[in-house]
């Protein structure tokens, strides 16, 4: 506005110049309608805010990193004599990374009409992107003066990491770890006695301990029980995000590593657990994975990950929620996207 307001002012000044230069009605008449202007733009930006309202239309709950997301704004004008002209102001960026990028749409609304306007952004990273209608102007009838309406409509874009799955070894101490479980698997048996999987006739080498003694005296031959396979989780995933060091780029690695490594493991039938610290309310999230639907989910969950500040506080926490619990491997990913296996960096995965 600062430009057109100079602009008119240098206009009126003209014409004074002009008024008291020569003696002619015409200046006269322009001149009492530049000085009546801002009088007349006041009452109609007046009256015109109360008739126009905006908001964010369509916003994608999901996109994918380095693809094209559109975003869509209404403009209503309820005035019937009047069209409008204005200028809605939408911010799009991650406020954790506080890199937000302003783009202006434009354009003039006819009375007793509705419009849609939208516009395409890409986001180089993956995470949650804020999407907000900041504000929206109204201009008077040559553009000059304008009256600012705030809004703060505020949603949000969860961009997908791009992940793949990775080489990865799994030994044969993690496929017969046995971890504690309130869940057992229905596929096949396992080493657990406190749980039956199935009555079945003896075999070669079977245990006597295992000879279910009345079903073997009412069947009239040896049944044997065979123990439970727990479904409990064998590896830990932890995400240590801490503040000091993040980047863009980091995040990024961090998620898409994390994604990896956990659809992997889906895929290899390796019930895991994924965990991070949470800072505002002082606990540890876990997650349990046991299949490629609940790996989305992680994925889906880790676009809301925060950084923490204190780095003792989640040690602490992290003692804490795994006290007497026990794991085949423990993953650490940091921050920055590095893997450690059981405290060691490897080049080729082996869990």
């Amino acid at each position: 506005m600062g430009k057109r307001v100079v602009t008119y002012l240098a206009v009126f000044l003209i014409t004074a110049y002009l008024f008291l230069m020569y003696n002619e009605p015409a200046l006269t008449a322009i001149l009492v309608l530049e000085c009546l202007y801002p009088f007349l733009s006041f009452l109609y930006l007046k009256w015109i805010r109360g008739r126009v309202s905006a908001g964010l239309h369509k916003v994608p709950a999901m996109g994918n990193k380095n693809s094209r997301i559109r975003i869509s704004i209404w403009i209503k004008n309820t005035s019937i004599f009047w069209s409008v002209k204005y200028k809605a102001e939408v911010r799009v960026g991650s406020s954790f990374l506080q890199r937000q990028e302003k783009k202006v749409l434009s354009g003039n609304l006819e009375g007793k009409s509705r419009k849609i306007q939208s516009y395409y952004f890409t986001s180089s990273y993956c995470g949650r992107v804020a999407v907000s209608m900041e504000s929206l102007r109204i201009y008077d009838f040559l553009g000059i003066f304008y009256h600012k309406i705030k809004l703060g409509e505020r949603s949000t874009v969860g961009i997908m990491p791009e992940f793949e799955l990775i080489p990865l070894e799994i030994t044969r101490r993690t496929r017969e770890f046995l971890a504690d479980a309130d869940e057992y698997s229905v596929e096949k048996g396992g080493d657990d006695p406190a749980e039956i999987y199935r009555i079945r006739e003896y075999r070669p080498r079977d245990s006597v301990h295992d000879i279910h003694w009345k079903l073997t005296a009412k069947e009239g031959e040896l049944m044997v029980k065979e123990h439970g396979c727990p479904l409990g989780c064998v590896v830990l995933l932890w995400v240590d995000f801490a503040e000091k060091g993040a980047s863009a780029a980091g995040i990024d690695r961090m998620l898409e590593r994390t994604a990896s490594l956990s659809m992997t493991l889906a895929g290899e039938k390796c019930i895991h657990m994924a965990a991070w610290f949470e800072e505002k309310n002082a606990r540890v999230v876990k997650y349990k994975v046991n299949s490629a639907e609940s790996a989305y989910e992680l994925v889906w969950r880790l676009l809301d990950i925060e950084p923490y500040e204190d780095r003792e506080m989640a040690g602490i926490a992290y003692e804490d929620a795994f006290l007497g619990e026990h794991f085949s491997s423990i993953v650490v990913i940091d921050g920055q996207g590095n893997m450690k296996i059981n405290g060691e960096t490897q080049e080729l995965l082996q869990l």
